[in-house]
Formats: structure tokens, C-alpha cells, sequence
């Protein structure tokens, strides 16, 4: 489908085009966001209050909000390996699902992979059968995993909290994350993102060029959440309520999961739901605490690791510092969790 958004963008005005024709010229965003040109004549700045919406139109894939790149400050000062605060330039504009992947969808995929010989099951686990993998995807057969398995067919199940298909999926490994990106682009006709050999890279190594569904890098979810103001929670600055986000300032808000999508007075910035609360969610990015305070463009994260980054806080034992846009978390990929899901991302085109 087609989506308009408006984008902040450099002022467009004839004396500026003038001014930058005059000689030889650049234009750039400091670190205030300010637009600032340099000409022969000098360097004019043109702060945020004086650019204008421009309006394009792209192919928005279906769930998904479209976000403009842009330049943020990455880190609070506050947050537990958020401290260091550090320059980010994202060049490219992206796609980010605007909730988390629930039980249904992830259930409707898993039936497809399964169906298409892409993946082997068993009544307690889901394993990967593409490129000589076997890594263990999904848990069908612990206790809180609401899907299970049993004669070829994949099913909703109950696991204490009635049958939730709106709920987050849960108890799905890193490894099961990117491989349910790869089934989407496998369905969609996409080259698949993720290597499944190795060390598992997403295309070679440089995620923003990416052509199918993936992960959301680290540096994505942190601008996402607080795009375009820095705030310092996904619904603003206010320390979240149980009216904000399913966490748990002890005692728990609601002590399991909700539907996706279940706070809609406390979105992020650009609409998406529950990047704080309800589950945790899966990174493309290996985990390192101390990135520095050098800006970086496009950052992908370490080669290689141990742990991947976890991001936005949950239901159980998350409390409002986990709810920051700059909260960093991190868990090893074979781990399955129930307050541990994933949404998707894609690069645009455009």
C-alpha cells in the first residue's frame, strides 16, 4: 500500500537556493538539529521552528510505520549502558512494525515455514532446517509458551492466561526472531536478510542495506522512541504509570502480557505501540555495554559477541528505568523467555 509522511526537512526557500548558488556551498544538521549552510559568504543556521513538512509517498509494507532518518543523541546519561551519550546518524529511512509480532502471526508463519519444509518441530521445540541449521527457533512445550505443536499442526494454547492470538509472542529465541523476518521475505519474494551459518550476519554485516525484513538495529529503536524530541519515554518525559505501559514497579501492573497495542493514550512518537512494557524485544545488534561518545553513521553494532541487545522493558521485574528510549538490555540468542519477544524492520527504498 501507499503512505504519505511528512518529514522535517531543510528549509526550501528561493533565498536559500540563492544563497547556496552563489558560490560554492554545503548544508548540514549540527548537534542541535539546527540546519546549518556554509557558503563563501559564511555559515547560516535555520533552527527546527523554521523548516517545512515535505510530503512523499512510498510503499508502506502492511503493519508497519514509515521513519525518516535523521541525526540523534544515542544515550541519557542515566540508563543502565546508556550513559555514554554519543552522535547517530541514520542515513536511511526505514520501516518499523508498529507493534510487536503476536502469537497469530508468529503461529501463521511457523505453520508456512513448516509446511515448506523450512523448519522440523516436535512437541516441545521448533528448529531451523535451512542452510545445514538446527538451532532451536520457538519453545511449543514449556509452560508459558502459548503455542504449541502436535501432528503437523501448529496451535494457540493456554498457559495460565487464556488464549491470547493479540498477545506478544513469547519464548521465541534470537535465532527464531530473524528466522520469522526471513519467512516474510521468503513469502514476499525478498532476498532473505539473515545468513544462517556462522554468526548468523544480516547481510553480510550492513543491516541499513538490507533489501528484505530484519531486525531492528539498536540505533533504530533507541531513534524510534524518541524520535524527533529525545524524550526520555516512549509516550514522553512523565515516569510511566500502569495507565503508560504493562511494566512492573512492584507490585506488577498486571502480571502477564497484554494485546499489542492495549495503550493507545501512550504511543511513541511515531504511533508505534509499547516500546516500553508488555515484552522485551530482540535487536539485530550484538550487545556491548561501552559504545563511546564518538558519533558514529549508521552504527551495526560489534562483529561478533556473545549476547544481543534487548530492548524496551517488560511485564515482569521492569521497572521505569526500563522503560527509558535509551534502556539497554541484553540476552544471549538460544534464549527463550516469557517476557521476551521481537517486532520486525525493514530498509525503505526510497
Amino acid at each position: 500500500m501507499k503512505y504519505k509522511a511528512n518529514l522535517m526537512a531543510g528549509i526550501v526557500l528561493f533565498g536559500l537556493i540563492a544563497m547556496m548558488m552563489a558560490g560554492s556551498s554545503s548544508a548540514e544538521y549540527d548537534v542541535n538539529r539546527n540546519l546549518v549552510v556554509h557558503t563563501d559568504g559564511g555559515d547560516q543556521s535555520f533552527p527546527l521552528s523554521e523548516v517545512i513538512n515535505l510530503t512523499f509517498t512510498m510503499d508502506l509494507p502492511d503493519g508497519m510505520v514509515a521513519v525518516s532518518g535523521g541525526i540523534f543523541t544515542m544515550g541519557d546519561g542515566v540508563s543502565a549502558c546508556g550513559v555514554d551519550q554519543r552522535e547517530v546518524t541514520l542515513t536511511r529511512n526505514f520501516f518499523l512494525g508498529q507493534h510487536e509480532v503476536t502469537n497469530q502471526e508468529y503461529l501463521e508463519a511457523v505453520q508456512w515455514a513448516y509446511d515448506n519444509g523450512y523448519v522440523t518441530a516436535t512437541t516441545s521445540s521448533v528448529m531451523d532446517n535451512l542452510d545445514g541449521s538446527t538451532v532451536s527457533l520457538l519453545n511449543v512445550g514449556g509452560g508459558d509458551s502459548e503455542i504449541g505443536f502436535a501432528a503437523g499442526e501448529f496451535f494457540l494454547r493456554d498457559a495460565g492466561h487464556g488464549i491470547n492470538p493479540e498477545h506478544p509472542v513469547k519464548m521465541v529465541t534470537w535465532y527464531g526472531a530473524v528466522r520469522f523476518c526471513d519467512w516474510l521475505s521468503l513469502k514476499a519474494g525478498l532476498p532473505r536478510a539473515y545468513e544462517h551459518t556462522g554468526d548468523w550476519s544480516c547481510n553480510g554485516g550492513d543491516p541499513y542495506s538490507a533489501a528484505g525484513f530484519r531486525l531492528p538495529t539498536d540505533a533504530e529503536m533507541e531513534y524510534a522512541c524518541q524520535y524527533n524530541d529525545e524524550r526520555m519515554y516512549p509516550w514522553g518525559n512523565d515516569v510511566p504509570e500502569c495507565d503508560d505501559a504493562n511494566h512492573d514497579p512492584d507490585p506488577m501492573c498486571i502480571g502477564w502480557t497484554t494485546a499489542v497495542g492495549a495503550y493507545p493514550d501512550a504511543p511513541a512518537g511515531m504511533g508505534l505501540s509499547d516500546m516500553g512494557g508488555n515484552v522485551r524485544e530482540w535487536c539485530n545488534d550484538w550487545y556491548l555495554c561501552d559504545l563511546g561518545t564518538e558519533p558514529e553513521v549508521d552504527p551495526a553494532g560489534p562483529a561478533e559477541g556473545t549476547e544481543h541487545v534487548v530492548r524496551g522493558g517488560s511485564w515482569y521485574n521492569d521497572g521505569h528505568l526500563e522503560m527509558r528510549c535509551a534502556d539497554r538490555n541484553h540476552w544471549a540468542p538460544q534464549t527463550n523467555n516469557f517476557r521476551l519477544g521481537f517486532r520486525i524492520a525493514m530498509t525503505s527504498a526510497n
